[in-house]
């Protein structure tokens, strides 16, 4: 059920003013002296994470004290020092103050009274009274706390690190390790007692908390942490517990159910192999809260957002032959829902074979190359690729299996192994290969020959008879559009819904999952919670599809830092390669009357996007459509070589004028082009990639040598504006 919120108003003066103080003990424990208590992975980590998450939202508070004992600070988890810092929380709060406790590690129940105690670093559990926290110590020195409101966020049911493959495992847990029973009971009678409290547990009675290698923290603090850099924020940006609370409440729950999705896609390859040893599911985790007429308790603010250098999910669509009307669609889908960087593909008779290889390798391999993290627990998204192949699998004379995309682009299964195998990020890798002619390869060999028992990879295959070549590529698209919605969709939801999608056709569906290290996301979920942020990377991905291959990320990133002139020789060196004019250096007519839209569109929007509306082709074509009707001014020059071609020269002209390529009546030499923050709309894309018609240098200042070449070169650039409006680029 889902739980009720206990909000009552909404006021941040006392914290953000400074009257108030917000006091933070925290506290996390992985080793243990005691070998009879097991040791934890990610306690420490979670403790750690936290620590930082709350720093950051709560920068906007000047009077804060945070206090932390894990075991890779200063101040290590050991009971005397964490009993320290609560006294002297203690005897300095006042009543306006607010004060929160958090604990992860392993909370265990004394045999003979029955208590509840934490367990620390030096906690030795023959002797559990004298070595660890009792929870009732706890609660009694939080009751010499002048501070009106306190929280009390307990991590202490843990069940050890675990996979997702055995999720119970073999081994009997020790009822000592589960006190969720005597937490609840204990907390809510001190909840009963005294307004103000708040008490946050990671599972309700008879559960225990899991731990993810994928997150690296256990589930319940992972979404705190991400709950507190923002995602659990209101409009207004204000992290208050209750927000915090059912917005980690829906992710717990949500996380595990998507685990047990993927155990049962698992478990069904397991039984078609005639294997015996099925995975058990989680059992639930049900974060639980425990309050008592408590008004809003007010966290943090929404902090800052912060933009990493890396995108963690690359998408690359390569559409060979035959062409699917579906190919452009999924790659929108994947980069507006999926929160994938896209790079599209068309494969073409101008595509270099190895321009392929190397978009492959950089979509697998990004992970493998980019720079790690600056702390080791902070909260990043998985690094996720998603490779879609169209093509024909074929065996060459020599018994090789390839797969063509095109007459002169053929992938060997071999090679396409290799670079799976040196992929360090969850794989998602789609083969479309309707059959053909010469088809005779087995799709079921290659989906066998790629499985490589990496912790996190789906591969999901169909080869679609003749009549129905389309009808794969359309029923990943369906069953996308189908799931846009706040859950998400798993990898292992998606193979289901395929399943169901294809069974009333002849084609079959070949698919392998395996996860033994975290969930596979092909929709990241969605919440009430995080749908500003959510908008906000959509609006922030941008779209980079190619017709021809092209690679605009480095245009991108040029554009995104204001590094204009360096765009600007970037975008003249990818329009040459569009082309195939690399070698001829500059477009003729044919060129740019044929330029594909596809790339024409990327390269527009990305300017104006990152102009602000400033600069890019788009822009440019206004300007000429405000000035395209002048008519001859000199009837003389007219006589001599025409109408049209003066009428073009003062086009030209006052184009030039217009878009800052003039000063004073004189042409600006490229090299002494400088663009100010006051620049004239349209100054860029300068027209590098027209070859210049030969100019005469008169004291000092260049000048078109004719109104004929001027006339000539301007018939290029309305040729390009005709393109656009040709290619309904707005």
């Amino acid at each position: 059920m889902c739980p009720v919120g206990v909000r009552t108003s909404h006021s941040t003066h006392a914290l953000e003013t400074g009257l108030a103080k917000l006091w933070l003990i925290l506290v996390g424990v992985n080793q243990y002296q005691d070998e009879q208590i097991p040791c934890l992975r990610y306690s420490a980590l979670d403790c750690q994470g936290l620590g930082e998450a709350l720093n950051a939202a709560t920068q906007g508070f000047p009077q804060r004290d945070v206090k932390i004992h894990n075991d890779f600070a200063h101040q290590q988890p050991l009971l005397e020092d964490v009993r320290t810092s609560l006294k002297q929380v203690a005897a300095a709060t006042k009543s306006i103050d607010t004060v929160l406790f958090y604990f992860s590690g392993h909370g265990m129940l004394e045999p003979s009274s029955q208590q509840v105690v934490l367990c620390l670093k030096d906690t030795q559990k023959d002797n559990l009274i004298e070595t660890g926290l009792k929870l009732q110590e706890l609660l009694q020195l939080l009751e010499n706390c002048a501070a009106q409101q306190q929280l009390v966020w307990l991590d202490a049911c843990h069940s050890g690190s675990m996979t997702l493959l055995g999720a119970r495992g073999e081994t009997p847990i020790d009822p000592q390790l589960n006190p969720t029973q005597e937490l609840v009971e204990v907390l809510r009678q001190r909840a009963a007692k005294r307004k103000g409290f708040y008490a946050l547990l990671s599972c309700d009675q008879g559960q225990q908390s899991w731990e993810f290698p994928q997150l690296k923290h256990g589930v319940f603090t992972y979404y705190l942490i991400r709950g507190l850099r923002g995602e659990a924020a209101d409009s207004q940006g204000i992290i208050e517990a209750d927000g915090l609370y059912r917005y980690v409440y829906h992710q717990t729950l949500a996380y595990i159910d998507k685990a047990n999705q993927q155990l049962r896609v698992i478990n069904q390859l397991k039984k078609g192999r005639g294997e015996n040893q099925i995975h058990p599911e989680y059992p639930s985790q049900t974060p639980k809260r425990i309050v008592e007429g408590i008004g809003e308790v007010i966290l943090g603010l929404k902090p800052d957002k912060t933009v990493s250098a890396r995108h963690p999910r690359q998408a690359l669509v390569i559409e060979g032959l035959p062409k699917s009307k579906n190919a452009l669609a999924l790659g929108k889908i994947l980069s507006t829902s999926g929160g994938f960087e896209v790079n599209y593909w068309t494969i073409s008779e101008k595509t270099p074979a190895s321009d392929v290889r190397k978009a492959i390798q950089k979509c697998l391999l990004a992970e493998s190359f980019s720079e790690s993290p600056t702390s080791s627990n902070s909260i990043e998204e998985t690094a996720t690729v998603f490779l879609y192949l169209r093509g024909q699998i074929q065996e060459t004379e020599q018994g090789e299996a390839v797969l063509v995309l095109s007459d002169h682009v053929v992938l060997n299964r071999s090679w396409l192994r290799k670079q799976l195998r040196r992929c360090r990020s969850q794989q998602i890798i789609i083969l479309d290969c309707p059959v053909g002619m010469h088809t005779c390869a087995s799709l079921r060999d290659w989906v066998e020959e790629l499985q490589l028992g990496l912790d996190e990879q789906c591969l999901i295959a169909a080869a679609a008879p003749p009549p129905e070549g389309e009808r794969f590529a359309s029923s990943l698209v369906d069953t996308l559009n189908v799931a846009i919605q706040a859950s998400g969709l798993t990898a292992a939801a998606w193979i289901t819904q395929l399943q169901v999608e294809l069974s009333r056709t002849d084609i079959e569906l070949y698919f392998w999952l395996f996860g033994s290290q975290g969930v596979i996301e092909v929709l990241p979920g969605k919440t009430l919670f995080s749908s500003d942020r959510s908008e906000q990377k959509t609006e922030d991905i941008d779209d980079l599809s190619s017709s021809v291959g092209i690679d605009y990320t480095q245009l991108r990133d040029l554009l995104k830092t204001g590094r204009w002139l360096e765009a600007d020789q970037e975008t003249t060196t990818l329009i040459l390669k569009i082309a195939g004019r690399e070698e001829k250096r500059y477009l003729d007519l044919e060129s740019v009357e044929n330029f594909p839209c596809i790339d024409l569109c990327t390269i527009d929007t990305l300017w104006v996007k990152y102009s602000h509306g400033r600069f890019g082709f788009s822009v440019q074509k206004r300007i000429w459509e405000s000035i395209r009707d002048v008519s001859a001014s000199d009837p003389v020059l007219a006589l001599i070589i025409g109408n049209g071609n003066v009428a073009a020269s003062q086009t030209c002209i006052d184009f030039a004028n217009r878009a800052g390529w003039r000063l004073k009546d004189s042409w600006i030499d490229y090299s002494n082009l400088i663009v100010e923050e006051d620049a004239p709309n349209g100054q860029l894309p300068y027209f590098g990639f027209f070859e210049q018609v030969w100019r005469l240098k008169l004291l000092g200042v260049w000048e078109w040598h004719s109104a004929i070449a001027t006339a000539s070169w301007w018939r290029l650039c309305v040729a390009l504006f005709s393109r656009i409006e040709t290619c309904q680029i707005k």
